[in-house]
């Protein structure tokens, strides 16, 4: 599972590549900021399973989904049109993808809810899993703070942190081509 630095960072990277690719781009810490957060959104589900009692049981369910990117990318459209629809979108999805390159096997994702609530298996191991398990939620929260899990967090922050510099590297070839006047 990977933990709100990586889904932000790289959220955050994918929102810069939209405001690139975008005629009429968002101000640029406001798509960061709207990219990074809206990546981490989904991993809400867990405290909508604690809030009603039931623990992590929503996790990795409708807010995992490609309706959900949908839903979210509507929302940016409605809030400013065609650049944040682009930038919501993408910070939204790149939760997905993120999780998808998990070293978890079996990931959370429900990609083709509410049709299926099939879990594809992970496509590559690019994030290493951090433990979670334990007793409860101290216990979990112990047990992500041992100094191996720690490791291995830092090892997925740096990572996405990668991740997002080679996005935003992306991000300025697309500037520098668009400057480019086409030869016909």
């Amino acid at each position: 599972m990977a933990f709100p630095p990586a889904h932000f960072l790289i959220g955050a990277g994918l929102a810069e590549v939209a405001r690139a690719a975008s005629r009429n781009p968002p101000p640029r810490w406001a798509a960061w900021i709207a990219g990074g957060c809206v990546a981490v959104l989904p991993d809400a589900d867990i405290v909508l399973g604690i809030v009603r009692g039931v623990g992590g049981a929503y996790h990795g369910t409708f807010t995992h989904s490609i309706a959900a990117v949908v839903v979210w990318a509507l929302i940016g459209y409605a809030l400013g049109r065609g650049p944040w629809a682009g930038v919501v979108g993408l910070g939204y999805a790149s939760h997905l993808l993120v999780d998808l390159l998990a070293d978890s096997g079996p990931t959370n994702l429900m990609l083709e809810w509410p049709l299926s609530t099939s879990k594809p298996y992970s496509l590559g191991r690019l994030f290493p899993k951090v433990p979670v398990e334990g007793d409860g939620m101290i216990g979990t929260a112990l047990n992500v703070l041992r100094p191996d899990s720690l490791w291995l967090l830092a090892q997925q922050t740096l990572l996405a942190a990668a991740c997002a510099a080679a996005l935003f590297l992306f991000a300025a070839a697309i500037r520098r081509a668009r400057r480019v006047p086409s030869e016909t």
